[in-house]
């Protein structure tokens, strides 16, 4: 039986052992966890500064940004958690942007009221190439906060090959 192991490295993030079944695997998963101020109707890249995984070092801290080491179908998901300053009718655009490329994808546009927290959330399974630079935008048409409470994560995992 084959042990499964995934060790801790020295940053405290789960690694795979090189030939483990699972040495080439590609996930990672990230959280906001500062509160962020979001001006009104200006797109924002979103920060993640927790890495709660990384199986295959392919997810930067420092710039939020997924860089996948091999080409292959890929499915993104981000969540963000929002809370206005006022209250009032609000809309959120979330998107993924390849930023390499000038392309986006997986664009979602939601409304929301009140001064209640709204979360926006997408997914999107594509296809990138190694080296492809993935991150998180945002936009709202309100002035408030991107909350760092957990709610806020952008993960990957590849699909196929």
């Amino acid at each position: 039986m084959k042990n499964y192991y995934i060790p801790y490295n020295y940053e405290g993030i789960y690694r795979p052992y090189v030939n483990d079944i699972r040495a080439g695997a590609s996930a990672f998963r990230a959280l906001n966890n500062v509160n962020t101020p979001l001006e009104a109707n200006n797109a924002n890249k979103v920060r993640f500064q927790t890495e709660q995984y990384d199986l295959a070092n392919e997810y930067d801290l420092n710039t939020s940004t997924f860089v996948p080491r091999e080409n292959g179908v890929y499915t993104l998901t981000s969540s963000v958690k929002f809370r206005p300053f006022n209250s009032g009718p609000y809309n959120l655009d979330i998107v993924f942007l390849i930023t390499n490329k000038g392309e986006t994808e997986g664009r979602d546009n939601e409304a929301f009221a009140g001064k209640r927290p709204g979360i926006i959330t997408t997914s999107e399974t594509l296809w990138l190439n190694a080296g492809d630079q993935v991150v998180v935008g945002m936009r709202s048409s309100i002035n408030g906060m991107i909350q760092g409470d957990g709610s806020t994560t952008f993960s990957a995992v590849k699909v196929f090959p």
